[in-house]
């Protein structure tokens, strides 16, 4: 039987948003250079992930959807 829900899923989003924000804030050296290691370690990733983004930014583009 599954437990009985204490925060609806909005609360729960603001407090784990919240507790991150924290966390970021005690520890940013250490985030940070997490966030640089796997940068390093997922350049691949990153590569599609930007040709990917260019690609759609490029087809909005072309049909006069994008923003900015």
């Amino acid at each position: 039987m599954p437990r009985k829900r204490i925060y609806s899923d909005e609360e729960r989003q603001k407090r784990h948003r919240e507790a991150s924000r924290k966390y970021r804030e005690a520890n940013l050296e250490k985030v940070s250079a997490y966030n640089k290691q796997w940068k390093v370690d997922n350049w691949e990733y990153y590569r599609e992930y930007n040709r990917e983004y260019l690609r759609r930014w490029r087809q909005n583009k072309k049909a006069g959807r994008v923003t900015s």
